[in-house]
């Protein structure tokens, strides 16, 4: 399960654990992997031993070295009912330790990376999340400021909506505003208006909600990749084609082309048809920002 940095893959992940309870009567196994976390990433040997600890192995019984700790993890779940979720995966190797191998269990992975190796080699089934629709932004906003149901302020909340980009963390960060300082959304929107999105969204803080979960993929790209992100900033649009990008590079279109899969593959692009690329426009404000 993937998509850009702040979509609610954790969330839904989450949430559908909860709602499949019963077709897993042996239990479930939740692991956060902090794969794209600052500093403190889970490697594979401490992700496979909490695993075993979450299956009742005491230490005695745990193996010295990390392909004996995955062995036994897979015997352990041979035959059983239960449902694995890894969270916040860096890409397929960081998660494959945690795979089950038995057809009576499942694996529910999140990552912002594409994970393309799970798909192509461990016959892992993809699942893309996209922003949500208008509709969905709106509901969401009033399931986390109830108060919306008795104030007349529909227009301000498209306003919002609209500024957030239907991004799931930017519609939770606002509603989280509105409640914590009793502002009407009206008043928001003349913050969104004045002092820029991603202000208005992280409260002036340079290392907000916001902005520190961009970082967080941003940091993980190579330099020349992380300089075209920049680049593409400058760009007016949200959408751009190849030889655009190779323009504000001032590179080769084959090294280009080679940089936007590196962006697309951690999902801070999307390739919406052949040749033609976009950015969801918070990540464009920050990308912005970083130039």
């Amino acid at each position: 399960m993937c998509y850009k940095p702040g979509s609610g893959k954790t969330a839904l992940a989450v949430h559908w654990a909860h709602r499949a309870a019963a077709r897993f009567p042996d239990g479930q196994i939740y692991v956060n992997l902090r794969g794209f976390d600052s500093g403190c990433r889970l490697g594979q040997a401490e992700a496979v031993r909490n695993a075993l600890d979450a299956l009742g192995v005491t230490a005695a019984r745990i193996p010295p070295t990390v392909d004996a700790q995955a062995a036994l993890y897979r015997r352990l779940l041979a035959g059983k009912h239960v449902l694995v979720l890894v969270d916040n995966a860096r890409d397929a190797d960081h998660a494959r330790p945690l795979l089950p191998g038995t057809p009576t269990a499942m694996a529910v992975v999140t990552s912002r990376d594409q994970l393309t190796a799970l798909v192509s080699g461990d016959a892992a089934h993809p699942l893309t999340l996209d922003v949500l629709s208008l509709d969905e932004s709106r509901q969401l906003l009033v399931n986390r400021v109830p108060a919306l149901l008795t104030t007349a302020e529909p227009e301000a909340a498209d306003v919002i909506i609209g500024a957030c980009a239907r991004l799931p963390l930017a519609l939770v960060v606002t509603a989280a505003r509105a409640r914590q300082t009793g502002f009407s959304l009206n008043s928001l929107t003349t913050e969104f208006a004045s002092a820029g999105r991603l202000d208005a969204l992280d409260a002036g803080d340079p290392a907000g909600p916001v902005r520190a979960v961009f970082s967080w993929s941003y940091r993980t790209l190579a330099p020349a990749a992380a300089r075209l992100f920049r680049l593409l900033g400058r760009h007016p649009g949200t959408d751009f084609s190849v030889s655009t990008a190779a323009s504000l590079a001032a590179r080769p279109l084959p090294e280009t082309h080679r940089l936007l899969a590196e962006l697309t593959q951690a999902n801070l692009l999307a390739e919406r048809s052949p040749g033609r690329y976009h950015t969801h426009a918070l990540l464009g404000a920050f990308a912005a920002e970083q130039s």
